[in-house]
């Protein structure tokens, strides 16, 4: 039985997760599509990583919890964090500006490199709980059915990130400071 509640708890844990970074693709979209600010060339990387982050807590709820998909989400989220830092450490400088818009404060790299800090932390801490890897029972269709209405949302992300790179780089390098789209 606490396996059972452990695994249940783990779960939803997952869900959460991937839920808040649906949203946040959502904002990111929603500054891309309608305040019109372009993703820059490590905007696009950060994307790359959130979505390998949904996409291991994807794996965790729809092929049961395993730390492989958990290293998936480590990994992503590390990488992430990485360009992040980077993106950040280029307008650390006083006079060099910063790139898009700020929320609460803060820009999107930065809270880019927030969230990928706080997957890290939270993952490792889902790690710790070993009753989740116990055998246990079936999927009921319901869950099932919610798991595939979530695969096809990062599905669906990902068509998005795909044509409105095209469209902002076409088949060459991404500008730095991209201003339009070029188709």
């Amino acid at each position: 039985m606490k396996a059972f509640l452990i695994k249940n708890a783990v779960n939803l844990l997952n869900t959460l997760e991937l839920i808040a970074l649906i949203i946040v693709f959502f904002a990111t979209f929603s500054f891309q599509f309608i305040w019109l600010e372009l993703p820059c060339p490590l905007c696009l990387l950060q994307r790359i990583g959130t979505l390998a982050i949904c996409i291991g807590f994807l794996l965790n709820l729809r092929f049961g919890l395993r730390p492989s998909h958990y290293g998936l989400i480590l990994l992503s989220a590390l990488f992430t964090a990485l360009v992040a830092l980077r993106q950040i450490a280029l307008h650390v400088v006083p006079g060099t500006g910063s790139y898009g818009p700020a929320i609460f404060g803060l820009h999107m790299y930065t809270w880019s490199f927030i969230i990928a800090m706080l997957v890290i932390i939270g993952t490792v801490i889902l790690l710790s709980f070993d009753r989740q890897y116990f055998p246990s029972f079936r999927q009921s269709i319901y869950w099932k059915y919610l798991v595939n209405i979530f695969f096809s949302i990062i599905i669906i992300i990902c068509l998005i990130n795909v044509i409105s790179t095209y469209k902002e780089c076409g088949l060459q390098q991404c500008p730095e400071n991209p201003t339009h789209y070029l188709y």
